[in-house]
This record gives structure tokens, C-alpha cells and sequence, in this order.
């Protein structure tokens, strides 16, 4: 049984220190992967927020099946989508994770201002054409380059098989490729 299955069984048994363990441990993953749906760091941070709230309110019906980090993934993806669907909320997709934008920073100080511009202009085009992905599509792909997951894990996250996963990836990949042409080259 690893920590994490541990932990969250003390949680079901009503133990406060436990939860707050498993939140300190998993918040910045679920907040990054929240932000890269939503795009605004105000609402991802409330959706995170629910995320631990649904998992703390039903706690007692917690079955150790999967890894705890994709039973989380699953909360914060299904929300996160839920979200965009509403159309409460702009539909963008962050595709830097909050390190990652520090190293873009670092970077930037080197670059001259043209090629800032090109460079922001490059990534708003990439942003929108991820966007563009159906929900499906776009679910595969988030999660698996930027949040690094295995087939297996976004199949258990998305509840579909590891070959739908991909063929989702496989076709997220062929659309990007056509639309991304010019702009930069598609992520393996």
C-alpha cells in the first residue's frame, strides 16, 4: 500500500492531519493542470479548491483502486471541463505551467523585443489551436505533455481505453501538425 492509499484511508477514518498531508503533496499539480484549462490562476485556484473539497466530502466512499494523484486528476479534469462547457468562463488553455513561465522569463532577458513579440505571438496562435481541439482531444493532450502522464494513467483519468487514448492523441497530433504549420513544430 503506498502513502498516498494510506493517507487517504486516515482521511476516511476522519483524520484532519492526513487530508491536509495529501493537499500540500498534490495542490500544485492540480492547480497547474486546473490553469492550463481554464487560463485565469484566480478560477483555477477555486477549482483546485473544489477539487479537494469533493475529496474530502466523499472520503468514506474512497476504494484504494487507482493511484490517488489520477482519482485527483479525474476530479480536477471533469470540473475543468465542466467549467469551460458552463461558458461561465473564457475558454483558454495555459499551456505553461507556472515554472514553466519562470523559465520563459529567465529567457526572455536575453531576447530582443521583436522577438519577444514573435515569440508571444507564436505561443496566443498555439494557445488558440489547442483550444480548438475537441474536449476529448485536447483532455489526451494536456495531460499527457504537460503533465506527463502514461497512456494507462490518462485512460484510467479519461475512462476510456489506452488505445482511445491514442487514437485521441494520435489525431490531436495530425490536427496540430496541419494547423501549427508555420508557427512551430508539434510537440512529440
Amino acid at each position: 500500500m503506498n502513502d498516498d492509499t494510506q493517507l487517504m484511508l486516515r482521511v476516511k477514518e476522519g483524520d484532519q492531519k492526513a487530508f491536509r498531508e495529501i493537499v500540500e503533496k498534490h495542490q500544485t499539480s492540480i492547480l497547474n493542470l486546473c490553469a492550463r484549462f481554464i487560463g485565469n490562476q484566480e478560477d483555477a485556484e477555486e477549482i483546485a479548491q473544489d477539487v479537494f473539497i469533493r475529496l474530502l466530502r466523499y472520503a468514506d466512499s474512497y476504494q484504494p483502486r487507482a493511484k490517488l494523484s489520477t482519482y485527483l486528476y479525474r476530479i480536477a479534469v471533469n470540473l475543468s471541463l465542466n467549467r469551460v462547457r458552463d461558458n461561465k468562463w473564457k475558454r483558454y488553455v495555459t499551456l505553461d505551467s507556472t515554472k514553466a513561465r519562470g523559465r520563459l522569463i529567465d529567457k526572455a532577458v536575453s531576447h530582443s523585443p521583436d522577438q519577444l513579440l514573435e515569440q508571444k505571438e507564436k505561443s496566443e496562435a498555439i494557445r488558440a489551436i489547442v483550444n480548438s481541439l475537441p474536449a476529448n482531444q485536447r483532455t489526451a493532450v494536456i495531460l499527457k505533455r504537460f503533465e506527463g502522464l502514461s497512456y494507462a494513467e490518462i485512460a484510467e483519468v479519461m475512462k476510456v481505453s489506452v488505445s482511445a487514448v491514442e487514437s485521441l492523441l494520435f489525431r490531436a497530433k495530425q490536427t496540430l501538425k496541419k494547423k501549427l504549420q508555420g508557427y512551430a513544430s508539434v510537440p512529440e
